[in-house]
């Protein structure tokens, strides 16, 4: 067995960066940019008003210069003309801001007197209320930075610079393979003997949730020859393959046997932690092969802590782990030497407490918890009111 740290260390040193593509901004959420974007433009390209009301020199205002109204810009609809002396125009937001003008005026602070500007705003100054060419972004200069993630933000500021396309590292493609001769589908009626299929709709909504949008599901029996072919069509189709069950050693348990046949690479297989011991990891050419436990919390703990960091290494994260964080535990946690324990609990990232129902079959304090506390191996005692150390969930 290795401890969790080791493990962790190998799923990160062992995956690699996912190729580079070409993709329309618009379907690039979420995608990590694998080079430096430069803006190509001037951003306003050209001094515009930051609202509606009325371009004239601060000079005249200052002056006291009868200032007439001799025009308006629109929005993509200029004034050609340039601003003289005793000049202004009526301007709209986002208008361009015609030669000659340097203040604009917002309609509220003004009355007109026989076409003539009466400026009523006595904190106005030279400039204001115009978003001057170049303001948000100069052309040539960094707009975003290789590994920066693509948020609805970013990806807008991309478009306002006339960016269509991005360059990011690809998202992988995933496979899950369930193995297991009581699995029934749910909404069927239940036969004796027989147990609701559940991790294939944890893992794909999670692998969604975690922005991977290929995924292919395999549900097989219990033999070697279902398992075999599962997993040789998921090697064609599929970056990494996540199996669930048939891991450990039991008379039914293949994947290990078949992953031995087919020459995978075994990284490691069995961790010092609970729930999720029996996880093994593995590669074979540029596949990633994960073989998680049967039992469900134990599928959604070993897929937060190793699943998602390989899938984000893959992605081209700089961080790929989940967010850690330090909190003051509510409830006194003992349990024995000798295993990291991942346990479900509930965090206002002030405090953080631990869940009833710890067991690797129960999945209803999962459905309660947004974070783990991490008991390290060697710790058997955390009172009420240590700080602990939190992965967060979202």
């Amino acid at each position: 067995m290795v401890t969790v740290i080791e493990a962790r260390n190998a799923v990160i040193n062992t995956v690699q960066q996912g190729k580079k593509e070409i993709l329309s901004l618009s379907k690039s959420l979420g995608c990590i940019l694998s080079e430096d974007i430069f803006s190509p433009i001037d951003s306003p390209p050209f001094d515009n008003s930051a609202m509606d009301g009325y371009a004239f020199r601060y000079e005249d205002f200052i002056n006291q210069q009868e200032i007439k109204i001799i025009g308006e810009s629109a929005a993509g609809k200029c004034f050609s003309k340039k601003i003289k002396q005793g000049e202004a125009i009526r301007i709209f937001t986002g208008a361009e801001v015609p030669v000659g003008a340097d203040t604009v005026v917002m309609q509220e602070k003004i009355s007109i007197v026989n076409e003539r500007l009466i400026i009523q705003d006595e904190k106005i100054f030279l400039g204001a209320n115009i978003r001057y060419k170049g303001s948000q972004i100069k052309k040539k200069e960094l707009a975003l930075k290789k590994g920066a993630q693509l948020n609805p933000g970013s990806i807008g500021f991309l478009a306002s610079i006339g960016i269509g396309k991005v360059k990011i590292f690809s998202k992988p493609k995933v496979a899950i393979i369930v193995t297991g001769n009581e699995l029934q589908q749910p909404g069927t009626k239940l036969k004796t003997g027989n147990i609701y299929e559940s991790n294939s709709v944890a893992l794909k909504t999670a692998l969604q949730s975690a922005g991977i949008n290929f995924i292919k599901t395999f549900i097989v029996k219990d033999n070697k020859k279902s398992i075999r072919a599962a997993f040789k069509k998921a090697m064609k189709q599929c970056d990494l393959i996540l199996f669930t069950g048939g891991i450990s050693v039991g008379d039914y348990d293949f994947v290990g046997t078949i992953m031995e046949e087919e020459k995978v690479k075994t990284i490691f297989y069995k961790v010092k932690q609970k729930p999720g011991k029996p996880l093994y990891f593995g590669t074979i050419n540029k596949n990633y092969i994960f073989g998680l436990p049967g039992n469900p919390a134990s599928v959604l703990t070993c897929f937060y802590e190793y699943v998602i960091p390989a899938l984000r290494k893959f992605q081209g994260f700089e961080n790929p782990f989940l967010k850690s964080i330090s909190v003051t535990l509510t409830k006194t946690i003992n349990k024995k030497s000798g295993l990291t324990h991942f346990m479900k609990a509930a965090t206002d990232y002030k405090t953080a407490t631990p869940l009833e129902g710890q067991e690797s079959f129960i999945m209803k304090s999962f459905s309660d918890s947004n974070c783990f506390i991490v008991v390290p191996e060697e710790v058997e005692t955390i009172n009420a009111g240590d700080s602990v150390e939190i992965h967060l969930l979202s």
